[in-house]
């Protein structure tokens, strides 16, 4: 259930209108109650009522509906002494001003609800984390609070896991497009922020033309959406190769996956490194083999 509204004005008007229309109502009244009280026999002075009008609209309505209040005070009483004192009044009111709209205070299980990461308490019923337009649930506080490189794929179109395998992995290069993601996760493809890279299709990260990038995809079907330690080869934004040890999990709503959460690091350096001693130790085996 969604919160009640900040203000809520009465009759469906705005507080500002509802305040003057207040304001005029109050003189209104003033004036027909001295009416009434002008027939009387041995009627006194009835145009403190007038006073009393400008007073309740300041301190119901503020200074605006309270100045209004005083010139049609003015109008009706064609008195100077009124204006001076209802301006007097006026300014006195001013200071102890009850405002007649208050903000609505949200009860504290729903500001509860709302903060990043929140948990219900033994004295309230479990809540759900509010699902965000793009079917996220909660998860966008990983991506602020962490150093490590962070995102989250969403899929335009749920996949449907009971698809064979191949026509699963066509589905998320068609349909993967990158959420969201931490600063250190744009930076390891060559991006200032964040806002540079978010958006960008699953296809550019891993291109299909390699081998390893789809065997890649497998896995993460063939071990049930959750990987830990996979390796992957990607390029960054000038083309280079990188290479990243991932560990992802999906998120899944109604039993389709609809997106992956994931870390990497990278170990570029540690792969070209690795590489021509493994070259040589294959070289130096192959010569043995062959003595």
């Amino acid at each position: 259930m969604s919160p009640p509204p900040r203000h809520r004005s009465i009759a469906g008007l705005p507080p500002s209108a509802f305040s003057y229309g207040l304001a005029g109502a109050s003189v209104g009244l003033a004036v027909l109650l001295m009416l009434v009280l002008g027939e009387l026999p041995g009627a006194q002075d009835t145009r403190p009522a007038l006073l009393v009008a400008v007073a309740f609209s300041v301190l119901y309505g503020g200074l605006g509906p309270g100045l209004l209040a005083l010139a049609l005070s003015t109008l009706a009483a064609h008195d100077p002494v009124l204006l001076a004192a209802g301006a007097i009044l006026a300014a006195l009111c001013t200071r102890f001003r009850r405002p007649l709209h208050q903000p609505a205070a949200l009860p504290d299980t729903q500001n509860r609800e709302n903060r990043p990461g929140a948990e219900a308490t033994p004295s309230g019923p479990t809540r759900r984390p509010r699902p965000q337009p793009d079917g996220k649930r909660g998860q966008p506080a990983l991506v602020g609070v962490t150093t490590e490189a962070t995102w989250r794929f969403h899929h335009e179109q749920p996949l449907d896991i009971t698809l064979p395998e191949d026509e699963q992995v066509e589905h998320l290069y068609m349909y993967s497009v990158l959420a969201e993601c931490n600063d250190a996760f744009a930076r390891m493809y060559g991006f200032c922020a964040a806002a540079d890279v978010v958006g960008t299709r699953l296809v550019v990260f891993l291109p299909p033309s390699n081998a390893e990038n789809v065997a890649y995809l497998r896995s993460f079907i063939r071990s049930g959406y959750r990987l830990e330690d996979a390796e992957s080869h990607e390029i960054d934004r000038y083309g280079h190769s990188k290479y990243f040890v991932n560990n992802l999990v999906g998120i899944f709503e109604r039993s389709e996956l609809v997106g992956a959460w994931g870390t990497q690091r990278d170990v570029t350096d540690q792969r070209r490194t690795a590489a021509p001693q493994e070259y040589s130790s294959r070289l130096h085996s192959t010569k043995s083999s062959s003595q």
